[in-house]
């Protein structure tokens, strides 16, 4: 019978891993099945096989291994997917399933950067309102970049007298309710060429968003250290496990001892 490895995926890592393994080993010695969380429209789809859809919570996440007979879990899912990792976590001590935590390395402040590190989305949004500087438009306090993803937008409604450009993989619900704002669809790997005009042509005048982490979306960070932008940078959720930042080739080590163990 072959092992049969789940990855809670959606990020560019999950996928490298999942066609790395599924390259590497055959059916026979290791089944490869890789889960959406269905928050995209259109999500690219992995090697090997695809479950896509919430498990509903933790007892969902429990039955959906024990009913697969799944022997190893990889959480390769975003540095910010607090619950999911926090649930998958719990059920892989409660079932004695070997288990990876796979994730990006935060990025790290250089000379040059201008951070304003916060806990959360309600304190960037605090921040903000307090938060004074020389705007070019006299209406707005700012013109904000604002790149945190879907969820947690309706927090800076609040900071009216800003000017917001949100930028999303796809639609966010306040899209058609907050006129305000001007939303665009992007996804990475973006460009420091494309990130320098979009913060020029915009007249960026701060940036807001997660330490995710990755080259993919670095280019803002860059762009806003060459244009002397502040950033205000949400801070990772706490983690009760110690964070390690495996390579691919060290998770398919990981793997490959407990396919042979």
């Amino acid at each position: 019978m072959p092992e049969k490895l789940l990855i809670l995926g959606g990020t560019r890592e999950a996928y490298e891993l999942a066609e790395c393994l599924v390259s590497e080993f055959s059916s026979e010695q290791l089944i490869v099945i890789s889960s959406l969380a269905g928050a995209t429209v259109k999500p690219k789809i992995p090697a090997g096989e695809v479950r896509i859809g919430s498990f509903g919570g933790l007892s969902g996440l429990r039955n959906y291994l024990v009913r697969e007979k799944i022997s190893m879990l990889v959480n390769a899912t975003h540095p910010y997917a607090s619950q999911i990792s926090k649930n998958a976590l719990a059920v892989a001590k409660e079932l004695r399933l070997p288990y990876l935590r796979l994730t990006r390395p935060p990025w790290v402040k250089l000379p040059g950067d201008h951070w304003i590190e916060v806990p959360d989305m309600e304190a960037a949004a605090n921040y903000l309102i307090d938060y004074k500087t020389i705007s070019q438009n006299e209406l707005y306090k700012h013109s904000v970049f604002l790149t945190i993803g879907n969820r947690g937008l309706s927090i800076f409604r609040k900071c009216n007298k800003n000017r917001f450009f949100v930028r999303t993989v796809d639609p966010p619900e306040e899209a058609s309710s907050w006129s305000e704002a001007i939303f665009m669809e992007g996804r990475g790997p973006f460009t420091l060429e494309n990130e320098l005009a979009l913060f020029r042509q915009n007249a960026i005048t701060i940036l807001i968003t997660k330490n995710s982490g990755g080259i993919s979306t670095y280019a803002k960070i860059e762009a806003a250290r060459k244009l002397y932008v502040p950033v205000i940078m949400v801070a990772r959720p706490a983690s009760s496990l110690k964070e390690i930042y495996p390579t691919i080739d060290d998770s398919t080590d990981w793997i490959t001892k407990n396919i042979l163990s």
